[in-house]
């Protein structure tokens, strides 16, 4: 079993399938069988839901996860997507407005700035500040410019996410060469611009509010009250979500914070309750959760 905190010697999860690393992972999936409207279910889009792609917005959201989520929808007291995302983006993604089935799904974008309820169709969407738009300029400019200085830095891409945008360099001649490169750069156009910096699996963010998605999964929690805490992640904007069902658990609470595992960001490891093989693995335990709520459904 895995300790709290960032490690990188933990067990590598099942191929295809998840492994439960210390006590709150491996009596999950028994406490949601329990009490199934007690759940607060909370999972990340991007690596978690949906594969990581060389373009962001051809991000399409994982059939198999998809069909088990459905299966848990209305079932639960809460399912939700907590991203950085824009909840435009995340709609069109998981189909959520077209395709039946998740007609119960909350999503929680913008680290919890913008908010869609499926339900009701009630939609948070606040109005876009113009420090971003100036940096998505200042960022495009950059991509040219480092493209121009060193070849490996050439296929920096920039993504705009509406109240942040990312310049991402996975499809780089060289990602983390781009990357290294790319960083100070970005920090210093956040620090004249008053705006936060984010990062991640090759990709380094810039967003208006200093919101986390602790605070989205605080919200959730204060508006459910569930008795089970579930979050899903692969990344470093995931840790401080983890780090409110960390606390969760320490107060005796059933929990578990359910990593999708890869090797661009190995220290996600260490805060693995539930270690899943990136998003197939995820979707095998979500799968299992649906069994489970199925049985208690029948009983």
């Amino acid at each position: 079993m895995c300790d709290d905190g960032p490690m990188t010697d933990c067990s590598a999860p099942a191929e295809k399938s998840w492994t439960p690393l210390t006590e709150a992972g491996m009596g999950i999936v028994d406490a949601v069988a329990t009490d199934p409207g007690s759940v607060l279910l909370a999972l990340d889009f991007d690596g978690t839901l949906a594969p990581i792609v060389e373009d962001p917005a051809d991000s399409v959201m994982a059939e198999p996860s998809r069909k088990a989520m459905v299966r848990m929808d209305g079932k639960l007291a809460a399912m939700a997507i907590v991203t950085g995302r824009e909840v435009a983006a995340v709609r069109r993604m998981t189909a959520v407005d077209k395709v039946p089935g998740l007609e119960h799904l909350v999503i929680l974008g913008q680290y919890g700035v913008e908010r869609y309820d499926a339900a009701s169709g009630a939609l948070r969407d606040p109005e876009v500040p113009e420090s971003v738009r100036i940096a998505k300029g200042r960022l495009d400019d950059l991509v040219t410019e480092l493209g121009q200085q060193d070849p490996r830095d050439i296929g920096c891409r920039i993504e705009d996410k509406g109240r942040a945008v990312a310049l991402h360099t996975r499809r780089a001649v060289d990602p983390a060469h781009a990357l290294a490169a790319a960083a100070p750069r970005v920090r210093e156009i956040a620090k004249e611009l008053a705006l936060h910096c984010e990062d991640g699996r090759n990709i380094i963010e810039l967003k208006s509010a200093v919101t986390t998605k602790a605070q989205a999964l605080r919200e959730l929690i204060d508006e459910v009250k569930p008795q089970i805490v579930i979050m899903g992640g692969d990344d470093l904007g995931d840790v401080p979500a983890f780090e409110v069902v960390s606390e969760w658990i320490g107060q005796g609470r059933p929990g578990a914070r359910v990593v999708s595992y890869s090797d661009e960001q190995p220290s996600m490891a260490g805060y693995a309750d539930i270690i899943c093989d990136q998003t197939e693995g995820v979707a095998a335990f979500l799968e299992a959760l649906a069994d489970h709520v199925s049985i208690h459904q029948v009983r």
